[in-house]
């Protein structure tokens, strides 16, 4: 499996959530499984085995409710099992053959595919995976920035995030934005206060509760890598979002703001 396959899968409408489990090993939570308190993680992956236990050998798959998701639960082999949330907006004429050709390809070649798994669930796989562009760059270099206006900067974040709900809707939004957050803090642990100053409303809006007047440049280029995490989240649903967002949804001046000096 590589890591087109589970872009592709993950685009499925009603999909919110992959994970690989091993009896022995550590296990790989994305989307929506990250998402989960550490304590529900063990919950779910204790209890799964001990279901598992009981099961007749052969059998081809089981689903249940868990954390208010969907989750199908498909053993790969006598180590791995394959688990797959889902909403209710699940298509399954489009889920079943696209579920049947990623559990084949995780069984045909398993370390190639916890590879895969490894790459997307690293805590630094965000920001250490951001193309090499120049509206990449000057997220991580703030040679360029400047002292910015808080209330400019927030007017043009919560433009980007009407967009943004215009594509993706407010739950999967603030989401986003909030595992970009923690992406960025993976790496960037000094940027905590600032980050957290700025809430991620339910409204899908944003919030600034601190008493800053003004970004300086370093404060800049924190928010902005922020940004830059939270596009890179949509572009794999979206993949030519960037694109979007640079030619048509944001203005020059916020593109410039936001992403790009």
């Amino acid at each position: 499996m590589d890591k087109e396959t589970l872009d592709r899968f993950l685009t499925i409408p009603g999909v919110t959530g992959i994970a690989l489990l091993g009896r022995k090993s550590r296990p790989y939570f994305y989307r929506s499984f990250q998402e989960l308190g550490k304590r529900q993680q063990d919950a779910l992956i204790q209890g799964l085995f001990q279901v598992l236990e009981s099961m007749p050998s052969g059998f081809d798959f089981f689903d249940f409710q868990f954390a208010q998701q969907r989750v199908f639960v498909y053993p790969l082999n006598q180590e791995w099992v394959l688990l797959v949330a889902a909403d209710d907006n699940l298509n399954l004429s489009h889920y079943d053959p696209a579920i049947r050709d990623l559990r084949e390809d995780l069984q045909r070649d398993t370390h190639r595919g916890l590879a895969v798994f490894r790459r997307f669930t690293s805590p630094q796989e965000g920001l250490a995976s951001i193309p090499h562009t120049p509206e990449a760059a000057v997220a991580t270099d703030g040679a360029n920035l400047t002292s910015v206006p808080v209330p400019e900067f927030l007017q043009a974040v919560n433009h980007l995030c009407q967009v943004t709900v215009g594509y993706l809707g407010r739950a999967v939004i603030v989401n986003y934005w909030k595992m970009a957050r923690d992406q960025v803090l993976e790496v960037d642990p000094t940027a905590q206060t600032l980050l957290e100053s700025f809430q991620v409303e339910r409204s899908a809006e944003i919030r600034y509760t601190g008493s800053l007047q003004h970004l300086d440049p370093e404060q800049h280029q924190q928010v902005r890598a922020w940004v830059v995490m939270f596009i890179k989240r949509c572009e794999e649903v979206i993949r030519n979002f960037r694109s979007l967002l640079q030619t048509k949804e944001l203005s020059p001046q916020e593109w410039r703001l936001l992403v790009k000096g």
